[in-house]
């Protein structure tokens, strides 16, 4: 099958960043360059994300060797995530390593991780505030105090002494009311009703729900669930990049993204689908890898609208993914070689 090439995250995960890594390449690292082709339109990248029907070379500069490993790698940036990325939704791409001054190439199938992230640089900039301008210091100017002519001091003033208060007059106590004799037995009854009813309610009451306790400070009040990040209404509220990004790192595993992609067709998000079924088929998920290739392979395609006829060309791309990670996959082989072009 050629080289192997992968897209891989640095050490710390930086949107827009990543390592290009070449195994199996065979001679000298140094002056090497690269074409990447999409399987889909068979057009070639160009600098600034454009895509064109003439193949562009891109440099491989400063090409180390892989530790443990039969590889070499370089660091790559946007001009090559961004519209891979872009693109991947619904294509493979085959890379073509050469070097100009040995006449050697070979090629292969470029496999992105699917930790890789694009950067936001078409959206607007980021707004710098300004730094806040320094207070100005204030200064303080000493008046020297006016002097002016002191006036006669005005006499203090006569402070009347309040008039003694009287004492107040208390009232001779009224005398006591004889109580009636009847009162006390009539109170004593009334209350003995009183007891006995209490009682009577109380052994026939029926119980009442407890009140819902209070949330506290520690204790929040529950909120509604705000969707999963693979959930259909989290794939509503989001571009489908973003979408694809929050889903993957959830790390669904390949039948609950199935079912997660069945969603999206049901739905209509069919760039969510064909984003969710690259970036795992290009990651080596083969039972993904394989689904994708059926979606377009005319021997099992099942119209749909965001798949609504088959194409041998992209179904045999797939099967090409698919033998990059797997060379003995039977289907794969039977499929890809009746189906290249």
């Amino acid at each position: 099958m050629g080289i192997r090439v992968d897209v891989l995250p640095l050490e710390v995960n930086t949107p827009g960043q990543g390592l290009l890594r070449i195994t199996g390449w065979e001679g000298a690292s140094e002056g090497l360059q690269c074409s990447l082709q999409s399987s889909q339109s068979h057009e070639y990248l160009h600098e600034g994300g454009h895509w064109g029907n003439v193949a562009h070379w891109f440099r491989l500069d400063n090409l180390g060797a892989v530790a443990g490993a039969p590889a070499i790698e370089t660091r790559i940036g946007p001009n090559l995530i961004n519209p891979l990325l872009q693109a991947s939704g619904t294509a493979t791409f085959r890379i073509e390593v050469s070097n100009p001054q040995t006449g050697r190439s070979d090629m292969g199938m470029v496999r992105i991780n699917s930790a890789i992230i694009a950067s936001v640089e078409s959206g607007p900039a980021l707004e710098q505030s300004a730094p806040p301008a320094p207070l100005p210091s204030a200064s303080v100017v000493i008046e020297p105090p006016a002097v002016a002519t002191p006036e006669p001091e005005p006499a203090p003033a006569v402070v009347a002494e309040p008039a003694p208060r009287p004492a107040p007059v208390t009232p001779p106590p009224t005398p006591a009311k004889k109580a009636n004799t009847w009162l006390l037995p009539l109170l004593i009854l009334i209350l003995l009703a009183l007891a006995a009813g209490g009682g009577w309610w109380w052994f026939n009451r029926s119980p009442a729900a407890a009140p819902a306790p209070e949330p506290t400070a520690d204790q929040p009040a529950p909120q509604p669930d705000a969707g999963k990040p693979c959930s259909l209404e989290s794939m509503q509220g989001q571009t489908s990049l973003a979408f694809l990004q929050t889903c993957i790192q959830s790390q669904p595993d390949s039948a609950a993204l199935l079912a997660v992609i069945n969603q999206a067709k049901a739905n209509d998000h069919c760039d969510v689908a064909q984003r969710l079924y690259a970036n795992r088929a290009n990651a080596g998920d083969i039972q993904i890898a394989t689904a994708y290739a059926h979606e377009y392979d005319p021997k099992y395609h099942q119209p749909s609208n965001c798949f609504k006829a088959p194409e041998s060309a992209t179904a045999a791309s797939w099967y090409e993914t698919i033998l990059s990670f797997d060379e003995n996959n039977a289907e794969a082989k039977q499929r890809y070689e009746e189906l290249k072009p």
